[in-house]
């Protein structure tokens, strides 16, 4: 279709340039025959047709000399100008027609990206929708805070399993389907993403507590959580290798979330944390292989 605009442009821009040439034959025959040249008869030939049907439209003749001058000619000319003008116009509205067209074009291809989007929004809100457990990794350090000397590594293990024992008994009592397993890091499931505000809040309590026991044994406490939204089904253990990279990143007494998380927690209802972006951070496979994901930090939103 671009084609056939630019070729009757074209057209009517050519005969735009024609017309004031023409114009002058038109102008110059008109005043060569008050002269009698010779070759008038000769050059008049091609340009004759148009001024004799002028002049049967209207006939205009002058008196010069003693005899007729045929007016025809230079009215000729006149129309000529005329009609560049007249192409000219024609030429502007091609291109109007044509920016016309481009602009049915472009609203008809912005309603069908815009149908598109509501499907692609709508199914994008529903795959979201899947991802109806949270996995939490949660990694906890425990250091002397006096004496640095005196390894209490054997206290602080038993320490850690006795806290870690206790977070995944009081889970699995208080949130159906739950479970936990522990190693030197603690990893959770919940079957239901909406118990995630009640549960980080108290978890946070636990901490607390924990960490206020820790002070008076002289026990510095540390820590670092890590939490992703998980389809139901999905292998917990690809959940929990994930969360294990993010957790080396060592962001410490920081509630970490994935960016799968983020979008999943948006769709809670008056949610209790505010999530905060800690930016990209990159994970090496091997030296030239590597994954890039963004991160958040969970604040409650009390603390605002």
């Amino acid at each position: 279709m671009k084609k056939f605009y630019t070729h009757v442009y074209n057209f009517f821009i050519i005969l735009k340039v024609l017309c004031p040439v023409i114009s002058f034959f038109y102008a110059l025959l008109w005043f060569i025959s008050f002269f009698e040249a010779p070759f008038y008869d000769i050059v008049k030939i091609p340009f004759e047709p148009f001024a004799n049907f002028v002049n049967s439209i209207y006939p205009l003749n002058i008196e010069f000399q003693g005899r007729m001058i045929d007016m025809s000619y230079i009215v000729s000319s006149g129309l000529f100008i005329v009609f560049h003008y007249i192409f000219d116009f024609f030429a502007q509205r091609v291109i109007d027609l044509y920016n016309f067209d481009e602009m049915k074009k472009i609203k008809k291809k912005d309603k069908e990206i815009k149908n598109l989007n509501v499907i692609l929004k709508k199914e994008f809100e529903e795959e979201i929708e899947k991802y109806v457990r949270f996995a939490l990794l949660f990694n906890l350090e425990l250091k002397p805070a006096y004496n640095l000397s005196v390894s209490r590594k054997g206290e602080f293990d038993l320490l850690k399993k006795e806290f870690y024992s206790y977070i995944v008994k009081n889970v699995s009592s208080k949130y159906k389907n739950s479970k936990g397993i522990m190693s030197d890091k603690l990893f959770l499931v919940c079957e239901n993403f909406y118990y995630f505000d009640d549960f980080m809040l108290q978890f946070i309590d636990e901490i607390k507590t924990f960490n206020e026991i820790n002070i008076k044994k002289d026990i510095t406490t540390e820590f670092s959580i890590s939490t992703d939204a998980i389809k139901l089904g999905s292998n917990v253990f690809n959940a929990m290798e994930f969360l294990e990279k993010v957790d080396s990143f060592n962001y410490k007494n920081k509630i970490v979330a994935t960016s799968a998380f983020k979008l999943r927690y948006e769709k809670i209802y008056n949610p209790r944390f505010r999530m905060i972006p800690l930016g990209i951070s990159r994970f090496f496979r091997e030296p030239d292989d590597y994954i890039d994901f963004e991160l958040y930090n969970l604040k409650p939103r009390k603390y605002y």
